[in-house]
């Protein structure tokens, strides 16, 4: 999601949360079947099927070359792709969903999985056949959202990570850190050495104060969460303290202003700071590594993100579901549906096509697989997260009704933050009110 870790720019930004609200009015429990699909049987029979994700034109063409396989084997069935991109996905599945003709198979992102799952409009996957048996512990866990079930299965895996550019540091002479011990007071003064040690126009790291991954990774770090029972996780002091940190950042000068920030975000990662060489850290999720190699020509290391200041070590890294599969109650076919979501999660030949452009794959066996055919950046990342994978943490809780406003939140109030508008108490008050309302 506008999530590199920054919003704005990764494909995981999150946008029409109205729109959701809204549209799924319409939806329950009791909501009937739409008949979205001919008639047959469930598992393997006649069954037409629709299928939505979001993303870009090779994720686009590497699902379809799985349809075309999966169909091609079968007499039966179809599948009818319904590719979007990011920006207008949400407001379309909302008005289909609300209409009770919403795709069979749908690719869900988890700040709206409690939104559709407790107004009904979810099937829950353990009843129709899912099979995780070959998932890697823990990770067949996420996904189940209260009385609802299990309404969304782990697509692949993306860990937070810090991205620095060696090349930078080499020129400037500065020693890279040795990241199973830095802290954020760390980071920053490297920053500040790295800033003072090139030229104008380059600056140490990124500004995080509108960085959802690194506010999420500030409270783990201090023993809080963004969500806890459906509730507010953290508290003023918590997200006040966040905020002190960056004004430390922000007054040191080792990263961009205000308003370089704001059009840093807004440039895309092929334009930003970072891509084109004037930036040595940035903080972004693990599947953005290739986007980001593709433009710089600087040698990328990827390093665990620091941990909180006095508390080194303890960096509280977690995996988090790249996007989950869902498939809509209203689905005339849901057996049919869950067979093909296992084919894409579970099947060797859909692997050799996939990769990881979704993230790293959920099941183990298939893992290898996909690691042995990698090289350079992708088989780097990988090889990255299979190291910090035994210090991660419990995945973070789902998102309650209301929780996908987190990131717009942040960002705007990080933005009035930057700006001078607001002070740190002021910023972390606003995000407890705010958020909390959003929540009810």
């Amino acid at each position: 999601m506008p999530a590199p870790a920054l919003p704005r720019r990764r494909d995981l930004a999150l946008g029409g949360t109205a729109a959701v609200g809204l549209a799924l009015a319409a939806c329950g429990p009791n909501a009937q079947p739409s008949g979205s699909g001919s008639g047959g049987s469930d598992g393997g029979g006649d069954a037409a099927l629709r299928m939505t994700w979001w993303g870009g034109d090779k994720r686009a063409a590497l699902t379809q070359e799985v349809i075309d396989q999966y169909v091609g084997a079968l007499n039966g069935v179809t599948i009818e792709a319904e590719p979007s991109d990011f920006s207008s996905y949400w407001d379309k599945l909302a008005t289909q969903t609300a209409a009770g003709s919403a795709p069979d198979i749908i690719q869900m992102e988890e700040a709206y999985l409690a939104e559709y799952a407790q107004r009904g409009a979810l099937l829950d996957l353990s009843t129709a056949g899912l099979d995780t048996s070959g998932f890697t512990e823990g990770l067949a866990e996420a996904g189940t959202v209260g009385e609802a079930g299990k309404v969304g299965v782990r697509g692949g895996s993306n860990a937070p990570i810090m991205l620095v550019n060696a090349s930078l540091f080499e020129r400037a002479g500065v020693e890279l850190p040795d990241d199973t011990t830095w802290t954020w007071d760390d980071q920053l003064a490297i920053a500040e050495a790295l800033g003072a040690a090139t030229e104008d126009g380059t600056f140490g790291t990124g500004q995080f104060v509108v960085n959802p991954v690194v506010f999420r990774a500030w409270l783990r770090q201090h023993g809080k969460a963004l969500w806890t029972d459906g509730a507010l996780g953290f508290d003023t002091a918590d997200a006040t303290g966040f905020f002190e940190h960056a004004e430390r950042m922000l007054s040191s000068g080792a990263g961009p202003d205000a308003s370089q920030t704001q059009e840093d975000y807004a440039a895309g990662i092929e334009q930003s700071l970072f891509a084109t060489g004037r930036q040595g850290m940035t903080v972004a999720w693990s599947n953005q590594t290739v986007a980001f190699t593709s433009v710089l020509e600087d040698e990328l290391v990827l390093m665990r993100l620091p941990a909180a200041p006095g508390d080194p070590g303890n960096h509280q890294m977690w995996l988090k579901p790249g996007m989950f599969w869902s498939v809509a109650a209203t689905s005339a076919h849901p057996e049919a549906a869950v067979a093909f979501i296992n084919h894409f999660l579970n099947a060797p030949e859909a692997a050799e096509i996939l990769g990881v452009e979704r993230g790293l794959p959920p099941n183990t066996e298939i893992r290898e697989l996909v690691k042995g055919r990698l090289e350079g950046i992708e088989l780097e990342t990988l090889e990255f997260v299979d190291e910090i994978t035994p210090e991660v943490g419990a995945d973070p809780e789902i998102a309650p009704q209301g929780g996908s406003q987190f990131e717009s939140l942040l960002n705007r109030v990080g933005e009035s933050f930057m700006f001078g508008e607001i002070d740190a108490a002021a910023a972390g008050q606003q995000m407890v009110d705010e958020l909390g309302a959003a929540i009810g």
